[in-house]
């Protein structure tokens, strides 16, 4: 069963995509980032759409009434139905935020397209993305710092209930 109500759409991201991904990053990430004083211009984040969200890369957006709400990029290894991932990228629009989606896409995450387990980084600094991530039932593990950006991040990863055990 999917986690998504009838009146948003999952589906994959095509190049003519773009043009659109970028502005929803650049707006979800400076929502998300409220103390950083200047967010890079536009041409920096489809720059980055351009570079990082191909192979080995999927990237999966979400709609409802035909505009795009929200998207993630994953990569996944092993088999598609055993796969393990890691989720680069998670963003909701600012103006969608709060109906659940997240959650959804987290839930879709956990049930379908990773099942055996996946990882994230977070920034240290998104205190809201790290609570929401542990009430999804991630756990912090690491901590590094991001290879292009320098910011300081927290590994956090998901496994089923029953690597639990």
């Amino acid at each position: 069963m999917s986690p998504f109500p009838a009146s948003w759409t999952l589906r994959s991201a095509t190049p003519q995509d773009t043009p659109q991904i970028a502005p929803l990053w650049r707006d979800a990430w400076a929502s998300a980032n409220p103390a950083v004083p200047t967010v890079a211009p536009l041409a920096h984040w489809a720059a980055r759409v351009d570079a990082e969200f191909g192979p080995p890369c999927t990237t999966l957006l979400v709609e409802q009434g035909g505009a795009m709400v929200a998207f993630m990029v994953l990569e996944r290894s092993g088999l598609q139905s055993l796969s393990q991932g890691h989720l680069h990228q998670l963003f909701v629009a600012p103006g969608a935020q709060g109906q659940g989606l997240g959650a959804a896409l987290v839930q879709q995450m956990c049930e379908q397209l990773c099942p055996r387990g996946w990882t994230l980084h977070v920034a240290t600094t998104n205190v809201r993305a790290r609570r929401f991530y542990a009430r999804c039932g991630l756990v912090e593990e690491a901590v590094d710092h991001h290879p292009g950006t320098g910011r300081e991040r927290v590994l956090c990863r998901w496994l089923p209930p029953s690597a639990l055990r």
